[in-house]
This record gives C-alpha cells, sequence and structure tokens, in this order.
C-alpha cells in the first residue's frame, strides 16, 4: 500500500518482504557500530548484534503488534525502515531508521512531512516514543512539530496533531 506521496521522485517505500531481513540486520548494525569497537572479537561482535536486533524487533512488536514494516529506498537502494502502526486515533510510528551515510539528507524530513500530510488527510494523530538518550531524534521531531506528551524513565512519548 502506496500512502505517502514524496516530493522527492527518488525516495520510496515498499512494504517489507522476509528477503528485506538481511539488510534490516545490516541497518541496525550500522547504527549501533559501538560494539565493534569493544575489543570482543568479530564473530562475537555479530552474534551480540543479531541478538540485540532480535531483542529490538520483539519490544517493538510488544509496544505496536502488528506494525506494517516499509523498506525505504532511495532510487531503488534500500536506504532504511519504517515501521508504522494504524490505530483507530492516530498512527503509531514504531521506529525509523536509515543508514548513517544516508543520514542529513532530508530523506527522514521528507518522511515526516509526508506522514503528516497523509494523517492530516485521514484526520489521524501521528505518535512515538524517542529514547532519552538520543536528543538528536527527539530535536528532529520537535522541528517537525512533535510535542511532548508523557515521559517515562527511558523514554520520551511524543505527538503530532494537525
Amino acid at each position: 500500500m502506496q500512502l505517502l506521496d514524496f516530493s522527492d521522485p527518488g525516495l520510496s517505500l515498499r512494504l517489507a518482504e522476509q528477503a528485506d531481513d538481511a539488510f534490516f540486520q545490516q541497518l541496525f548494525a550500522a547504527n549501533h557500530p559501538y560494539l565493534e569497537h569493544c575489543g570482543l572479537p568479530e564473530p562475537m561482535v555479530r552474534q551480540l548484534l543479531q541478538q540485540q536486533y532480535q531483542l529490538q524487533l520483539q519490544s517493538y512488536l510488544q509496544q505496536t503488534p502488528k506494525p506494517d514494516t516499509y523498506l525505504l529506498l532511495n532510487c531503488t537502494e534500500p536506504v532504511g525502515r519504517l515501521m508504522l502502526a494504524r490505530h483507530v486515533e492516530y498512527l503509531h510510528l514504531t521506529d525509523l531508521a536509515f543508514l548513517p551515510s544516508h543520514c542529513g539528507r532530508g530523506f527522514g524530513s521528507k518522511l515526516i512531512q509526508a506522514l503528516q500530510q497523509y494523517a492530516r488527510r485521514q484526520q489521524l494523530a501521528l505518535s512515538l516514543l524517542v529514547d532519552q538518550q538520543n536528543s538528536g531524534a527527539y530535536q528532529f521531531y520537535l522541528r517537525h512539530d512533535f510535542k511532548s506528551v508523557a515521559v517515562t524513565t527511558s523514554h520520551y512519548q511524543l505527538c503530532w496533531r494537525s
């Protein structure tokens, strides 16, 4: 289902397939480089990254059962992942991640703006959680008119309404 309209013809998304899981694991590893620098042997680092990826996925599925998972593409190149769950009154952005080499190019802003346009048309709010240690993501969402509506011991709950 193509629910988003991008102003950038090079940016697109499609529902993820089983074969995309290998890319999603690479995406996770690329966004968690600290394990590569902890002095452990490479096979152990790969195993830890795979376990951490599986734990993150399980956590997301506990937070939001049955989110739609999308592969984000720049032209035909996989560059990220979007996990999105539709509820009666809102869309919950479970995960948005890009390869570090594709950050800072405006893809995240274009994606959020497209989500906001879709939510506005559907009369839905957008919600998400941001880890309190991820100040860059927190500031990104604030710049896109999300408001902090709750704080837990580990996360900010943010919401956007048109």
